[in-house]
């Protein structure tokens, strides 16, 4: 006995009439948790309801959910009343709920909320633990999985902002039961390897799709690291257990770059503002110098010592040539005189002499001080100039990479390289002939080759019926 074969529709809505016709479906109450739900500007709902073992496509129009107290969330676990039927367009089972009531939180929210509770109580969220982040890194790593929109998105922006920063990638799975232990495994790789910065990053997705970044194995591997790390997991709004342990939180893969490397053109910008300001306080500086060397050289103090100790020479001659007046006193008086005079003559010649070296000895320290001042100032100066022509030459160098693809693809794409394959175009009064139409016996043609032209003359001519069909 043969069977009738049926459109695809006929059997949808057949299946579609029996269900609607059931009573057994109208009406039905079923509980379980919230996930995917989207709530566009048709004021519609949808979402899917799930449990351990299966999931259920559901709809609640904006004329049934406008009665409700409350808008419900991913991981909110509520009782649906409301038909089961099927939604022609793509043959799927749907309930369309006409009520909806909280039934607790759902299962996965309750886990993460436990177990973040659990975490935090431990301390593993203090900011005190954060580490740093490097302000120039030039050694990152990046783990993420393959050939996804995150990775390329990472890509796309660390090339723009810090081309010369050195990658290296460490793939794993960012989604599925076994993600976690292999994250953790490339994690471990990465920290090992001594680069200044770790980079995790997985686009967006459902609760389900993250759950592996929850993992409390993979949270406490994290918390213990010795590389700083920056996680980008799913948008904005998503919040994993990854991204309280990490050192810095990014809403997305192209903000967790943008907080690990800065931009290069305004570290440029920075580095010859700073070399501006750099030059001027050393010029700054070398004239203030400057002028105070030549104030103290021309201080009398320094130009003729000799100064400092004259008054008392004088002062003692006066006193050698008062005492000659003397000589009447008696013997031991004089012994006496002459003694204390050579005493304070030696006195007074010990400190001019003390004085004198002091003297130098500040000369000299005062001119070493310039020396070093200009010399430090110097070797800073061609240490900067050194990272601009390194940064310069980074940014000359890709730029001259992309003129060079620019110019291999115009010379892939010229006309003559044909003609060097043994093909020629052929010229009638300088135009074109493209077609047998316009030539005649006798005519007077133009052969254009690879490495000239030659002239000729129509003899023959034959019509190729396979093209003019």
């Amino acid at each position: 006995m043969s069977r009738r074969i049926v459109p695809v529709s006929t059997l949808v809505n057949y299946l579609k009439k029996v269900m609607d016709e059931n009573p057994v479906l109208h009406g039905v109450m079923i509980e379980g948790e919230i996930s995917n739900i989207r709530m566009p500007y048709s004021g519609h709902w949808y979402f899917s309801l799930k449990d351990d073992h299966a999931t259920l496509k559901c709809v609640m129009f904006s004329s049934a959910n406008q009665k409700l107290g409350f808008k419900p969330e991913n991981g909110d676990k509520v009782v649906l009343k409301g038909d089961v039927s099927v939604y022609v367009v793509d043959g799927s089972m749907q309930m369309i709920a006409t009520n909806m009531e909280r039934s607790g939180i759902g299962q996965l929210y309750q886990q993460f909320e436990l177990l973040k509770k659990k975490l935090s109580d431990e301390g593993l969220f203090d900011v005190r633990y954060k580490k740093p982040l490097p302000a120039y890194p030039m050694d990152i790593a990046l783990v993420t999985g393959n050939n996804t929109a995150a990775r390329e998105d990472a890509l796309i922006t660390l090339k723009k902002r810090w081309p010369i920063a050195k990658l290296t990638e460490y793939p794993a799975p960012v989604q599925g039961m076994d993600a976690a232990p292999k994250i953790i495994t490339a994690l471990q790789t990465a920290d090992d390897g001594n680069h200044q910065v770790i980079m995790l990053v997985r686009g967006g997705g459902s609760i389900e799709d993250l759950w592996c970044f929850n993992d409390e194995a993979l949270a406490r591997y994290i918390f213990q690291m010795k590389t700083p790390i920056v996680t980008g997991i799913g948008h904005e709004i998503d919040f994993t257990l990854v991204d309280f342990v990490s050192d810095y939180r990014a809403n997305t893969p192209t903000g967790a770059v943008e907080a690990t490397v800065p931009d290069i053109q305004e570290v440029l910008a920075t580095l010859q503002n700073s070399r501006s300001r750099l030059m001027n306080a050393m010029r700054n500086t070398f004239m203030h110098a400057k002028k105070r060397f030549v104030y103290n050289a021309s201080q009398p103090v320094l130009a003729k010592p000799e100064r400092l100790y004259r008054d008392y020479i004088t002062h003692l001659d006066y006193l050698a040539e008062k005492l000659m007046r003397f000589q009447e006193l008696p013997k031991d008086k004089r012994h006496e005189l002459n003694d204390k005079f050579h005493r304070f003559s030696q006195l007074v010649r010990e400190r001019s002499t003390a004085l004198h070296e002091s003297i130098q000895e500040d000369k000299q320290r005062l001119l070493m001080y310039a020396k070093q001042s200009v010399q430090s100032n110097k070797n800073l100066l061609i240490q900067y100039q050194s990272q601009m022509k390194h940064a310069l030459s980074i940014t000359a160098d890709d730029r001259r990479t992309k003129l060079e693809k620019n110019m291999s693809l115009l010379n892939a794409y010229s006309p003559l390289l044909i003609l060097n394959r043994g093909y020629s175009v052929t010229y009638k009064n300088n135009k074109v002939v493209n077609t047998t139409d316009i030539l005649e016996i006798g005519d007077e043609i133009n052969i254009r080759l690879a490495d000239g032209t030659v002239g000729a003359i129509v003899q023959t001519k034959e019509v190729s019926h396979a093209n003019k069909g």
